[in-house]
């Protein structure tokens, strides 16, 4: 199966506060910037890649030509990122990952695109094996008015609007947990131990 042309876009939005307020995609993880580690997994994914940040613009701008923040929804929570990539994207599809992400699948967009297929939905995420990775997605960047007119209403929450729109929710119970999110510093050591471990990644 070919995926059509999508764009990727990193949510880098996040307020770190579990690792003390550090900006965690900059963070050196196994020696090497997580951002960095996150565009190596989309690049041969996606047609191009869109960073979302809200602080520290000019270091994200090392890493990626499209660095935009949340505008007029700024403190919104995270789909305030997700339309400001929906609504820059230069595709008629969207792959939105998370900021904090050590290990993505490098088949993510392929087996997220045949959830698709198979449901008829317009969106589809990841469940991990033990919950839903919501904002691990794929999705029409023609719903960028309806995520607007949800913002504008003053609802925030991702779930609500996610299950409008009724999401295919795609197995990945067979990827590594510990590779969709770092929120800890005891997740941040693990990860970096494993990815020590495994000189693929």
């Amino acid at each position: 199966m070919t995926s059509p042309p999508t764009t990727g876009l990193i949510l880098c939005g996040g307020q770190g506060r579990r690792l003390g307020g550090q900006d965690k995609p900059l963070r050196e993880l196994a020696g090497q910037p997580l951002i960095e580690r996150i565009i190596k997994r989309l690049q041969h994914q996606t047609c191009e890649i869109i960073i979302s940040a809200n602080r520290n613009k000019p270091l994200y701008c090392r890493f990626a030509p499209q660095v935009i923040d949340d505008g007029k929804f700024q403190g919104c929570g995270p789909l305030a990122g997700l339309y400001a990539g929906l609504s820059k994207a230069g595709n008629d599809w969207l792959l939105c990952v998370p900021g904090d992400a050590p290990a993505l699948p490098p088949d993510l967009t392929k087996r997220l695109f045949s959830g698709l297929k198979s449901s008829g939905s317009s969106i589809a995420y990841v469940d991990d094996g033990t919950g839903p990775q919501r904002l691990c997605c794929l999705l029409k960047t023609s719903l960028a008015p309806d995520l607007y007119r949800y913002l504008s209403a003053g609802n925030h929450v991702p779930d609500k609007w996610l299950a409008q729109h009724r999401p295919a929710v795609v197995d990945f119970s067979d990827w590594p947990v510990w590779g969709w999110s770092v929120n800890t510093p005891e997740q941040w050591m693990l990860a970096e131990r494993l990815i020590s471990e495994d000189k693929t990644s």
